[in-house]
């Protein structure tokens, strides 16, 4: 059973999660049409083919040195808020992991909540403003109770994606108070948040990959 995560499981995970949000590109500018400028899965699937592109390139030698130029590569190359969202997602994850060749679930939940405070500070978004927060606060509730309950890394992952989906289907319920989705009021109620979708993903791809890595090995 896979303990932590090392280069091998990130370089997958972020595979994964590219490859799932170019596939859900259509649905997410769908998403942001109803509450934004309809641009979100334009502009995060951009990043997403820059990385699958500069993945093609040398291997990192530290996961906080991949994290540092995927969040880079998503910061140069991603238009609208979630450029710099994403990439402060990833830089964080570096500062937390550097010079580490694997992290295990204590190192992982403390980088996504250093993530998760980042993100807040950045947007000046909280829970409940109907943001991509909405999803990855969830997740990182999970993970700190995962590492508390003394849980496996598979699991915490697992259940981390499940709170993040969870978090994501309740923005529907949400007025929007922070981006363009704010001007629409109570009229962006009864729509998902487009950045809570793409957030799902992230946790799901990563479950995943774990899950990969627990059957086939390292």
């Amino acid at each position: 059973m896979v303990t932590e995560v090392s280069i091998p499981i990130a370089q997958n995970w972020l595979n994964d999660f590219c490859e799932a949000v170019i596939e859900l590109e259509d649905y997410l500018n769908e998403l942001d049409a109803a509450v934004g400028d309809g641009e979100h899965g334009s502009n995060i699937s951009n990043g997403a083919r820059a990385l699958l592109e500069a993945f093609k390139g040398p291997q990192s030698k530290s996961l906080g040195e991949f994290f540092e130029f995927a969040g880079m590569t998503i910061i140069n190359s991603v238009g609208g808020a979630s450029g710099a969202l994403y990439g402060t997602l990833f830089l964080r994850l570096s500062d937390v992991t550097a010079n580490r060749a694997t992290a295990n679930l204590n190192t992982m939940s403390q980088a996504f909540e250093s993530a998760l405070e980042g993100i807040m500070e950045l947007g000046r978004a909280k829970p409940g403003d109907k943001t991509l927060v909405d999803a990855l606060n969830p997740a990182v509730s999970s993970l700190i109770t995962s590492v508390k309950n003394s849980e496996d890394l598979l699991g915490a992952f697992t259940k981390a994606h499940q709170a993040a989906e969870l978090g994501c289907a309740k923005t529907a319920q949400m007025e929007a108070r922070k981006g363009r989705g704010s001007y629409q009021g109570e009229r962006s109620i009864g729509h998902i948040d487009p950045g809570a979708t793409s957030m799902t993903a992230l946790f799901e791809t990563l479950a995943n990959s774990i899950d990969f890595f627990s059957k086939n090995g390292d």
